[in-house]
């Protein structure tokens, strides 16, 4: 099952595979339970680095606040597919055009 993993922090983190750039970053579950096995991964983790949804588990709040945090449009597009609240998909559709508008500057 694939979840969305908004990393707080300033710099991309890698362990066991799995990269996390800062923002929101949809991932693997599995392969997210091996990333925060590492150490460092868990103190950052336990820090409250790592914040965790599980797609379409989430309530639309908490959901349009990550897709705001969500800088790659494979994610954002990825997010659409299963989504039918017209709240969080019109958040989806501002923060695509938002990231396709600064491309085009």
């Amino acid at each position: 099952m694939m979840i969305l993993v908004n990393n707080k922090g300033n710099f991309s983190y890698e362990a066991e595979g799995v990269v996390l750039i800062p923002g929101t970053n949809k991932v693997d579950e599995e392969a997210f339970e091996r990333f925060v096995a590492h150490p460092l991964m868990t103190a950052l983790d336990e820090q409250g680095e790592f914040i965790c949804e599980k797609i379409g588990k989430s309530n639309a709040k908490d959901l349009i606040a990550m897709i705001k945090d969500t800088f790659d449009l494979e994610t954002l597009e990825g997010m659409k597919e299963n989504e039918s609240r017209s709240s969080v998909l019109k958040a989806i559709g501002e923060q695509i055009s938002k990231l396709k508008q600064g491309e085009q500057e």
